[in-house]
Parts: structure tokens; sequence; C-alpha cells
């Protein structure tokens, strides 16, 4: 079965799925039934445009010039026989997922670069040369153990609302179709969901017993193990990340103080 084919330019994605094209921009998410498709037009080496059976037009996000030769004729080959003459009457629209907008993210990391390289050579400047190469490691130490916090305290959480509500099940080694084994393990919960996990990839076995919640099956599931094991592996966890925060936040405020 083929992958559906995505285009996609930011946050201008096209699907093309069984039987009909998603389009999604703005965080509005528009289905377009394939029978409402009188063709797709490429207007240039990377640009398309969706034309309905209705006469109107609708952009379709720009790739490369392989991508968009791809997608235009993967869409063509899926068109129907019969179309539908009603064309954008049965376009159907809903919004999409909260999400940050891509130019917001490289704002950000534009913005923290720029403070960063603005900090180190303050404190270059005013304090000498070992205190901004103490600068330089210790945002780094505040920004890696920060994450690192924020990251086992999610883990405990997780495996907390595991311990209390989490239903244990066993999950089979995954193979490719040429029999090759994966490197993960698949499980059905009880809704009948097949989902997958990476939990235990390491493992030569051809089973393992997973955990999973089943308010959120596929976000909040792990292998199981005694609860010491978790309790020791976390405080651990939080503790490292905890005295690189620490040291990071001592050596970039220690030129200050």
């Amino acid at each position: 079965m083929r992958s559906p084919q995505v285009l996609a330019k930011g946050d201008h994605i096209a699907i093309l799925r069984d039987g009909h094209l998603t389009i999604e921009r703005d965080r509005v998410v528009t289905t377009v039934p394939l029978a409402a498709v009188d063709e797709v037009r490429q207007t240039g080496a990377t640009s398309l445009v969706l034309v309905l059976t209705d006469g109107v037009s609708r952009p379709l996000p720009e790739g490369n010039t392989y991508s968009a030769t791809a997608f235009r004729t993967a869409v063509t080959e899926a068109l129907p026989k019969q179309r539908d003459p009603a064309g954008s009457a049965l376009l159907t629209t809903e919004e999409g997922r909260d999400s940050i907008p891509v130019w917001a993210v490289w704002l950000g990391v534009l913005g923290f670069l720029g403070a960063y390289v603005a900090y180190v050579w303050w404190t270059g400047a005013a304090h000498g040369p070992e205190m901004g190469m103490a600068a330089f490691g210790a945002v780094l130490g505040v920004l890696f153990g920060g994450l690192g916090v924020l990251g086992a305290v999610s883990s405990a959480r997780d495996r907390v609302l595991l311990a209390r509500r989490g239903i244990s099940v066993v999950a089979t080694r995954a193979y490719y179709p040429n029999g090759k084994k994966a490197s993960y393990y698949k499980f059905t919960d009880a809704s009948g969901n097949e989902l997958t996990t990476s939990y235990g990839s390491g493992r030569a076995t051809h089973e393992i017993h997973v955990v999973y919640d089943p308010e959120a099956p596929s976000t909040r599931h792990a292998a199981v193990e005694p609860g010491y094991v978790s309790v020791v592996k976390h405080a651990l966890g939080l503790l490292t990340a905890g005295a690189i925060l620490a040291l990071g936040l001592w050596g970039a405020l220690a030129p200050y103080v």
C-alpha cells in the first residue's frame, strides 16, 4: 500500500489520501473529495493549482521540481472517472490543531542565539575573556539542564499516571515486510487500535510487557518495570539534570554577584 503523498511548504500542507485531499493552511483544514477535482494544473516548475469541477481553483503548496511533479502525477492517477460538477460545494473545512507557526519558531531560535551571543560578548568585554568563556558554557548548562529537568519531571508524572490507571499488555516484536526484524514492538489497546513503542528496542526478546494509559495510549506508555527501578532511574535523572542546571546558573550569575 502506497503511503499518503505530502506536499508542504512551511505551514501550507497538502496530503493525498484515499479518495480525498486534505489541505491545511493557517490552522484551517480543508477536505477536498477527489470527485470534486477536475485537474491539478502546473503553473511553474514548482507551483501547482488545484482546479475543481466548477472552475474554482485553489493553490497548492510549492515543493521542489521532483516533489511537485510526483504529487501532480499521484493526484492525476487517483482521480475517479466520474466527477461531481458541484465542485467547491463538496469541500468541508474545520479548525486544525494548535501549533506554533514556523516563522515563530525561527524567530524564537534567532532571538535566543542573538541574546546568547550578546550575553557572552558583554560578559567577556566587562569581566575578561575567562569569564566570557565561562558564560559560554554556563548558558548551555542552563539550557540543557533546564530541558533535562522538564523531561525528568514529565517522565515521572507519566509513570505516576501509568501506576494509577495503566493497563498492561504483551507487545510483540515488529517485522518489516521483507522479514527483517524491526527495532520497535507493537501492541493493541482495549479499543482495538494497533500501536507501536520504541521501549525495549535494544532487547533481543520476541515479547515485552507494556503498560499504557487508556486515556492517551499512543502518547503515554512504557515498558513494565519494578517500581523501585523507576524511582531510582527518575531520581538519578532529576538529580543529574538539576546539577547541570545549578552549575549553569552559577556560571551565568557568577560574574555579576
